[in-house]
């Protein structure tokens, strides 16, 4: 069903379905989307309306392990291996509003 529906804005597409598939055996992704249907285009600047029917199949492929690295800076401190929790700085309550300041003069 289009979301758009204007005259002139329609926002056509035919029902579809993904098939997924276990990756690696233990992930599951997309591998494939089949869309098949009849697109009603309505008639508009004295051209006629018009029924398409159409049919797509997009193929998803070739996946690879992403991985990245990171680190924990807060208050141009790295954090990021600190085990010792009560050591820990911690953040300001984000809860409360912030205290304003007067403007300088």
């Amino acid at each position: 069903m289009p979301q758009e529906t204007r005259p002139g804005k329609e926002d056509l597409q035919p029902p579809f379905t993904t098939y997924y598939e276990q990756i690696d055996g233990k992930y599951w992704f997309p591998t494939y989307t089949k869309a098949e249907g009849i697109l009603h285009f309505a008639a508009q600047n004295g051209a006629l309306s018009e029924d398409v029917h159409i049919r797509s199949t997009v193929r998803y492929t070739d996946y690879k392990r992403f991985r990245a690295r990171s680190r924990i800076i807060f208050n141009g401190e790295d954090i990021t291996n600190n085990k010792d929790s009560n050591d820990q700085k911690q953040p300001p309550d984000s809860s409360q509003p912030p205290t304003p300041t007067a403007p300088a003069k």
